[in-house]
This record gives C-alpha cells, structure tokens and sequence, in this order.
C-alpha cells in the first residue's frame, strides 16, 4: 500500500491580454482536470484559458488530480485579464535626411518609443539613414498589452548646380535667361532675377558688381540650393580717386616719402584679373590688391588694367603727390610772417616734440604739436629737438634760433 500524498500543482499566477488569444493550460502532475471561468476543453485532449470568453477581470481557476485510491488534490491558480490599452502614435511626416530631429508623440503618456533613429522620444533623420523605417511605441506596463507602430520615410535632398558663372560687359543691359541650372523646376531669387530665371542686369553706375543668385529645387520634403555669381564689369574711366587717407600734418600728400600707397581696383571680383602699373618706372604688379612703396617723392600717375572675363576694363586713376621728409635747421621768429615757427615735415601723423638747450635742459615739450613752436622767450642759439610720432617714428637734430 502506497500512503505517498499527491497534490496537485497548477503553476504560478499569470497576466494575459484580453486580446492576446487562448491560452494552453498544463499542470502538474500531467493528466489533471480544469475548471472555472474562462476554462474549454480542447478537442484530442487539453485545456485552455479564453481571455474573450470572460473579459477583463481577475479569475480563480482550479486543477484537480487523482491521488491514491478515491483522494483528489485540488489547487487553485489567479488568472488576471488585462484590457487592452490601444495607443496611438502620431504620425511622422516625411523627413529628409538633412533635418533636425523631430519629437515624436503618443498616448497614453508614459510609454517608450523604439526603432532605428529614435532616441530620448526623438526621432534623428541621419541616425536613421535615407529609406522606410519603423518607429514603434509601446505602452509602460508589465502587462504589455498596447504597442503601435508607424513607418517614416527619409530621402536624400537632390543635388542641384546653378549653372556657370557669367561675366557681363558694362554695355550688356538686355535681360537674358539663365541657363544650365539643374534639375529643372527650380527657383531663382537674387538681385535682378524673376523666379523663373529672366535676369536683368542692374543699374551699377558704371562701377561695376558681383551678384550671387541662388538656385533652389524642393522634391519631397528636402531643399536644396545652389549659387551662380553674375559679374557685371564697371565702365573704363579716368582720374579715379582712390580713397586714400588724408596726410593731417600736409593734406596736400597723400603720404611722405617712403610712402606705402593701398590700391584696390573699382571692382574686386571672383577669378578677374589685374595688371598695375604704379607710375613710378617699377615693374608692374598682378596682385588684385597691392600695396606699393613709393621711395621718392613726386607725382604719380597709376592705371589699373582689369580683365572681367572677356571685358577688359582700363582704369586711370587721379594722380598722387608723395612729399619729401624735411626738417628745417633755422627759424627766424622776427615777426616778419616768414619762418616764424618750427614747420618739420617728417610724418602724416600726429606728433609729440621737445626742445634742449645746449646744455641738456628741456625748454619745451608737447604731446601733439602743430608746428608753433617760435622759441617765445628763449634766446637765440642752437637747440637740439626730438620728434616722435604716434607710429613712434623718431626724428633728431639740431635748429637754430636767428631774430
């Protein structure tokens, strides 16, 4: 006789969907009978737990064995039926791969997005990479009863060319259709361009200009855009000023000799071309930009020639006037009107000077000095100078004091 205690064992407490279909029902040991809400009978043999069949809820079901002789061991199991939870995730619009992140938007609140791409609630376009993607979200609960997915598209922006870029006469004034922009069924916009790509040179007033269009071409959701540079040619033209800044100390100079004189060309443009020719007897320089030293003072006639594409431009600038460094060695403060005062011509900037005496003593001094200085009180006699201007620049000598 066998007294061995048989019981039944159904397994542990489960959590289903209620969408999530029958569930097979086993037990311990095998062979045992089921019953209570939800429970079927499998046809061949079998149990199974119908979450529809009962709803949302929670449910006791039991599992019953043979134990020796006329014995039965039940045991009872808790099955909870969950409602399904039907998120929704908000559409994504098509994305190009050249945009910034997008955040993405579901409810019920509280739950986590997935997918290639998507990280902290965003969705990255280039992290994703150009193609078809699935962004999934899926409800926070240990039960998982709600997930819901969508796809998002994610193309590359075309590329665009604008076309070369043109070089216009002074003289071309006729409108003219841009051509060469690629692919069609784009749009121009820039300074004397119709959106459909008529360009009509503008009024310059013979100085000439460098004009950037832009070419833009949507497909989908991509931009992309691309730029031609119009170049139109100021006219030839003569005595040209060139802007140079005034002497303060001789307005009369540009500059003293040596003088280093900035040029720059009517119009600097984009793969132009220059010649300088600075007057002076020296080789001529092709630099767009130059600066040249002018070792000797005089008058200076300086022409530019340019080529702008196919136009060639002639440029004949106003003369300049390079003066010569002098410092006299004798005033004659006699109130004649005629070298009342110490005049140096040393530097066009401002300028600081002061005065010895023979035996070493300072007998004037000024920061900013403006030629006045007639040894007022001061005998007549050899006194010793040293100016200075604000590049600290030095010049020192002698002058001599004659009434």
């Amino acid at each position: 006789m066998s007294f061995e205690i048989i019981q039944a064992d159904p397994g542990p407490r489960r959590y289903v969907c209620l969408d999530n279909g029958p569930v097979s029902l086993g037990g311990s040991p095998a062979g045992g009978v089921w019953a209570g809400p939800g429970v079927q009978a499998v046809s061949g043999g079998g149990y199974r737990f119908v979450p529809l069949a009962v709803g949302p809820g929670q449910y006791n079901i039991t599992y019953t064995v043979k134990a020796t002789g006329t014995c039965e061991s039940t045991r009872a199991v808790r099955y909870l039926v969950a409602p399904a939870i039907v998120p929704v995730l908000a559409p994504v619009p098509p994305q190009c791969i050249t945009m910034a992140s997008v955040a993405l938007t579901a409810t019920p609140a509280g739950g986590t997005f997935s997918g290639r791409g998507v990280s902290g609630g965003r969705f990255d376009p280039k992290a994703a990479g150009v193609g078809t993607h699935t962004i999934s979200y899926a409800v926070s609960d240990s039960l998982g009863c709600g997930v819901v997915s969508r796809q998002v598209v994610v193309t590359q922006p075309p590329t665009v060319t604008a076309g070369r870029d043109t070089f216009l006469c002074a003289d071309q004034r006729q409108p003219y259709r841009l051509l060469g922009a690629l692919p069609a069924g784009g749009t121009w916009s820039g300074t004397g361009v119709t959106a459909s790509g008529m360009y009509t040179p503008p009024n310059t007033n013979n100085r000439g200009g460098v004009f950037t269009l832009t070419y833009t071409v949507v497909q989908g959701p991509c931009q992309a855009a691309a730029t031609r540079t119009v170049v139109v040619a100021p006219t030839t033209s003569q005595n040209v000023g060139l802007n140079l800044p005034v002497c303060e100390t001789a307005p009369q100079y540009v500059g003293l000799a040596p003088f280093d004189c900035p040029l720059a060309p009517v119009l600097l443009a984009p793969k132009a071309t220059y010649r300088w020719d600075f007057g002076d007897g020296t080789p001529v320089s092709t630099e767009a930009t130059p600066t040249h030293r002018y070792l000797q003072a005089g008058t200076y006639n300086i022409t530019l020639t340019a080529r702008y594409g196919t136009c060639e431009v002639l440029t004949g600038f106003a003369p300049i006037v390079v003066g010569e460094v002098f410092v006299p060695n004798i005033i004659t403060p006699n109130r004649d009107e005629l070298n009342q005062t110490f005049r140096p011509l040393f530097s066009c900037r401002p300028a600081s000077l002061e005065v010895f005496s023979r035996w070493g003593q300072r007998v004037y001094q000024t920061n900013d000095y403006h030629n006045n200085w007639d040894a007022s009180g001061l005998p007549d006699g050899i006194y010793y100078y040293l100016l200075r201007d604000a590049d600290d620049r030095r010049v020192k000598g002698w002058v001599e004091v004659r009434r």
